[in-house]
């Protein structure tokens, strides 16, 4: 047995340990589900194109497939529970995106070397937006970051526990990159988590396994948008 064969052994039984859960404390959190992060239309997309053709297409065919799908149905169980759906978004706020971190900086400069325009839209440019697919109600919070991290550029910590929650349900893109970090930072801060694995996705299967497998080690745990829905649905029975 190898290495990674011993610690996925070790996830498996950490996962064995039943997941304790209130309801009414919990939140589901819909990472950058905006239209230019899976559509072919915006500077995004191409520019990876642009580089290595052919690299989106079957990121954007699991997250029309697979990830939009149960977003919704985790969006259906949330709503019906009267449970709430925070939304992130990442844009610029600024016409030449100095108010980014360093890391989104440097893509917005490959966009411009590589297609002439930059990667990021502006906060409330229809590209921003959150996708029509999983569109929020009036009364669901969207909230923009200029980080990887929604905690490390937001009030997200500061607005959860206003509104009395104690564990966060995740879900979005990418997997390995602001889904997990985000998902670090609050397992850090004291939340339970749960990363929701087929209502999130990356730009290769590989980093999509890798992220959800070194998130289940150590912060959190990992389970399919069926799991969550019956654990949500028996906690609000007790």
């Amino acid at each position: 047995m190898t290495d990674h064969e011993k610690i996925l052994a070790i996830i498996r039984q950490k996962d064995q340990v039943p997941i304790t859960i209130d309801s009414r404390k919990t939140a589901l959190l819909v990472i950058d589900m905006q239209r230019y992060f899976f559509s072919p239309a915006y500077p995004l997309m191409q520019t990876f194109e642009k580089l290595e053709p052919g690299v989106t297409g079957p990121y954007c065919e699991r997250v029309n497939a697979t990830v939009i799908p149960n977003i919704k149905r985790l969006q259906n169980c949330f709503r019906a529970q009267h449970l709430p759906i925070i939304y992130t978004a990442i844009g610029t706020c600024t016409t030449d995106g100095r108010d980014l971190n360093q890391m989104w900086k440097d893509l917005d400069q490959l966009s411009l070397n590589v297609i002439g325009t930059r990667m990021f839209p502006r906060v409330g440019d229809p590209s921003w937006e959150i996708d029509d697919s999983i569109k929020p109600t009036a009364d669901e919070l969207v909230i923009n970051k200029t980080s990887s991290g929604t905690l490390n550029s937001t009030m997200l910590d500061q607005t959860l526990r206003n509104m009395g929650v104690e564990s966060l349900v995740i879900s979005g893109v990418t997997t390995d990159v602001c889904v997990e970090t985000t998902a670090r930072d609050a397992a850090d801060r004291g939340f339970q988590v749960i990363i929701v694995e087929d209502a999130c996705t990356a730009f290769s299967e590989t980093l999509h396994r890798s992220a959800l497998q070194a998130f289940s080690l150590a912060f959190g745990r990992v389970r399919k948008a069926e799991e969550v829905e019956q654990l949500l649905n028996k906690a609000a029975k007790l």
